[in-house]
């Protein structure tokens, strides 16, 4: 007896996300080799900026409220109110994760653990469902959708950027897992493009009505969750608009009702981040490195995919094999040039914004979404021996009609042994990504694993001492290799790790103040740092921002001068000349976490501060320290 096709069709896509769910657990399952019974409960991280969403998620679970600062212990509070951060404006992720980990008693370390398996297949579901509704074909749907999540970075072509330009840029592998940015947000964003392609070809008017509202409410979430999701959202929108009203003109007052219906929650949750964004951190702008421009930037491979997806289409129609005007081929469009607006918005607006991360976490994923349909429209056209392409005043079918025949007119797409072997080379390809990434991170997730008795301590100090919400929470000294790692469990304040650039409500000169304060505690002479300022190294990143030190972040970054470099040399050299209890007593260290594995330097520490026995925690010696 036959199984119903809707069966089928849901079995294949939860078979697909159960195998990309043991991909992307692939750091965690080395992590668990590696340290086999010696594991103490860390997750594996694939990027450096997971520990920050960690922390935040962290400061959630223990009551923290929205608009706080786990590392440098700024709540907001009555009467000591908080300027909005990264973290708070993009707060709807953070709560999906942190709610109920905090029902349910989970850590957030345990929490980032589930977190990957879980996006990875929420991914695979969306991505799979509105793959089904355009091409109809659930095999072609399955095999694509691991195809596209699979190779997301390779679509970035960045070896052969880096070949062609001589330039190094970040690389970042299975960029859609990054925990919990965009993991989280990313499957609403192919959600939203599943119900609008209902909204559009639905013959029944409520329905169609429900899903436009319905698909206008996930560019809402958008809005409150990734800054560069719901923009690419918008103008793939806009791209789509404008494409099915120049092609099918008989259903333009259809169409413009249901741009209306999405539109009205949309525009109703950007003036709501509008008013977020009006009380930002003051040195919110800087950290993200907006830059004035209205120069076009033509060359990015996502670009340089889709522009040429929709020559081919374009070739395919002119020579008979296709019709363009089909929904099918109107949203294979829309995805393919969606990048070129997102990198080229700013010749309208002025304003460009680390276009990289369109690049890596979604103008790829619609390059490749415009490549497998374009794909499947050749493949279905070509069969058919090509279909006429009505002009506008001619009689078309309507556009649920046109959904339904124009991929599969003559069943499945392509054999089934050709999406088994794309499938498996996806996966075999995604694995071989996650186990890179692991590699990469190898030293800081054992760093982790090994500090987390010594935060889990901190944490059991905390809850015994009334410290886990306190108005002022002690604060913690330890090596930056470590000290970004313990607010993930434990709730004390650390005196200054690098994401409190991006994380924090406080001034750009009480940030350099308290990384100065770091650095003489670790025992840094101003020779030292005058050094090593002189060179492109960490410290350039610390004190100038990613944007200016790292390639690729922005566009055209101010480059660090000379002066601003003999500037931070002076500064520093005179910090350390005149401190004083006074400038001890700003930010008083409570505990300093001593790992055995390197040696410290605590001499600055000694004399300021006294410091007790110590006590021995895993490979970490904790000191309960007080001024002198």
């Amino acid at each position: 007896m036959a199984q119903p096709a809707r069966t089928i069709r849901w079995r294949l896509g939860l078979a697909a996300a159960g195998a990309l769910a043991l991909v992307a657990l692939v750091p965690q399952f080395h992590l668990w080799a590696v340290r086999g019974r010696a594991w103490q409960g860390a997750y594996a991280s694939v990027h450096p900026d997971e520990t920050a969403y960690c922390t935040y998620i962290n400061g959630l679970i223990l009551g923290r409220p929205r608009r706080s600062d786990a590392y440098a212990g700024l709540d907001d509070r009555l009467g000591t109110p908080q300027p909005e951060s990264l973290f708070s404006i993009q707060f709807l992720p953070a709560y999906v994760v942190a709610l109920p980990a905090r029902l349910l008693h989970v850590p957030a370390t345990t929490a980032f653990i589930l977190l990957a398996p879980l996006a990875a297949c929420a991914a695979v579901l969306a991505l799979f469902w509105l793959l089904c509704l355009v091409t109809r074909d659930d095999a072609f749907a399955a095999a694509a959708a691991l195809f596209v999540l699979c190779c997301g970075a390779l679509a970035r072509a960045q070896k052969l950027v880096q070949l062609l330009t001589g330039q190094a840029t970040p690389y970042i592998f299975m960029p859609f897992l990054r925990r919990y940015l965009p993991a989280v947000p990313f499957p609403v964003l192919f959600v939203c493009c599943a119900l609008t392609w209902r909204a559009l070809t639905d013959e029944h008017r409520r329905a169609r009505d429900a899903y436009a509202l319905a698909a206008g409410l996930t560019v809402a979430l958008l809005v409150f969750s990734y800054f560069f999701l719901w923009t690419a959202a918008a103008a793939w929108l806009a791209v789509l608009a404008l494409l099915w009203l120049a092609a099918r003109p008989a259903e333009r007052a259809r169409t413009l009702r249901v741009c209306a219906l999405i539109a009205l929650p949309a525009l109703v949750a950007v003036a709501l981040y509008a008013r977020l964004l009006a009380h930002r951190a003051a040195m919110m702008d800087d950290v993200q490195a907006l830059t004035f421009t209205r120069a076009p930037d033509l060359l990015r491979p996502p670009e340089l995919i889709g522009l040429t997806l929709a020559a081919v289409i374009a070739f395919a129609a002119r020579r008979g094999r296709l019709n363009w005007r089909t929904p099918p081929a109107l949203f294979t469009l829309s995805f393919a040039l969606t990048p070129l607006v997102v990198f080229n918005q700013q010749i309208i607006t002025g304003r460009s914004l680390q276009p990289i991360h369109y690049e890596m976490f979604i103008a790829n994923y619609l390059a490749l979404l415009a490549c497998v349909l374009t794909a499947a429209l050749l493949r279905a056209g070509g069969r058919r021996g090509g279909e006429k392409d009505e002009d506008s005043n001619d009689e078309q079918p309507s556009a649920d009609a046109q959904a339904r025949g124009a991929l599969q007119s003559h069943g499945p797409l392509f054999p089934a042994r050709a999406l088994v072997a794309v499938a498996l080379g996806a996966l075999a390809w995604g694995t071989v990504e996650m186990t890179v990434a692991e590699r990469r991170q190898a030293y800081t997730n054992y760093g982790r694993d090994t500090s987390h008795p010594v935060a889990l301590r901190l944490a059991e100090i905390a809850r015994a001492n009334g410290e886990t919400n306190a108005v002022s929470r002690p604060v913690v000294f330890a090596d930056v290799g470590f000290a970004g790692k313990l607010p993930n469990v434990a709730p004390q304040a650390v005196l200054w790790v690098p994401h409190m650039i991006s994380s924090s409500g406080m001034t750009r000169a009480e940030y350099e103040e308290r990384l100065f304060a770091y650095l003489y505690f670790t025992g840094m002479s101003a020779a030292r740092f005058d050094a090593i300022i002189n060179t492109r190294s960490y410290l350039q990143l610390w004190l100038f921002g990613w944007a200016r030190a790292q390639y690729g972040l922005s566009d055209a970054p101010a480059p660090i001068t000379n002066a601003e470099i003999e500037s931070a040399s002076r500064a520093y050299a005179d910090f350390v000349a005149t401190f004083d209890r006074a400038r001890a007593a700003r930010w008083p260290v409570a505990y300093v976490v001593v790992p055995d594995s390197l040696p410290a330097d605590l001499s600055n520490i000694d004399r300021w501060y006294e410091r007790d026995a110590g006590e021995r925690v895993g490979e970490f010696t904790l000191y309960r320290v007080r001024l002198r």
